[in-house]
């Protein structure tokens, strides 16, 4: 049951054309954990570079999910890390890689975020990116539409096409304007819907530039994966 579910979420990350990001919907409720922990234990098996853009210790939070399910976390030890904004880090201080201060402007810390991306690509090539917390960076910005909206086209939009890196965003809808939501999904190709429902853990598609993959779902039970992962 595990491996179905980790092979299928494998393939659709593989799937992915380089220049590509997929956002994951979720709400508070949902155990995003066990799919960001299936995520990084395919990417480590297939060797495939990656790094964990953690926004205000949202990496922090998903560890602490995961041992308090009783998973191992280990794996998350030496994984390169781009930290913005907060103070918690996870795993060996040598997997810190870069740190960018997001109390400083927008405009200021974007430019030392990108210039830490271009970094990261100097010494890995092409490589994955796993983005958490990013509802926490825009909930600071959501009184300001001016500044919203230039962070979502130098932070987000500018991502798309850039054949260096692909990767996946993860996403609380539920604690962002509806509006806000509406924007990202508007930017980004893709868009995936996590939800845990009647004991199944779902990733939906809900917008892709594959047509046909419209409404297709991925599911396994939450409980029986959670066990399987702790052994």
């Amino acid at each position: 049951m595990k491996e179905d579910f980790e092979t299928s979420v494998w393939n659709y990350l593989k799937s992915l054309k380089w220049g590509e990001y997929v956002i994951v919907e979720h709400s508070s409720s949902d155990p995003t954990h066990l799919l960001f922990y299936v995520i990084i234990n395919q990417l480590k098996k297939s060797d495939v570079p990656f790094v964990v853009i953690d926004v205000l210790d949202k990496y922090y939070l998903l560890r602490m999910h995961l041992a308090s399910a009783g998973i191992d976390t280990n794996i998350l030890d030496d994984i390169p890390v781009i930290k913005l904004g907060g103070v918690r880090h996870v795993g060996k201080i040598t997997s810190l890689v870069e740190r960018v201060e997001i109390s400083q402007d927008a405009p200021v810390w974007i430019r030392h975020y990108r210039d830490a991306l271009r970094r990261v690509e100097e010494k890995l090539g092409r490589y994955v990116k796993l983005i958490v917390g990013i509802d926490s960076l825009l909930q600071l910005y959501e009184d300001n539409i001016w500044e919203l909206n230039a962070l979502m086209l130098a932070g987000f939009a500018s991502m798309m096409g850039d054949k260096a890196s692909k990767g996946i965003v993860f996403l609380n809808s539920s604690v962002l304007n509806p509006k806000t939501v509406l924007k990202l999904e508007e930017i980004f190709p893709r868009v995936l819907k996590l939800e845990l429902k009647e004991g199944q853990l779902i990733l939906r598609v809900e917008k892709s530039v594959d047509f046909d993959e419209y409404g297709q779902e991925i599911k396994v039970n939450a409980q029986k994966l959670q066990d399987e992962l702790r052994t």
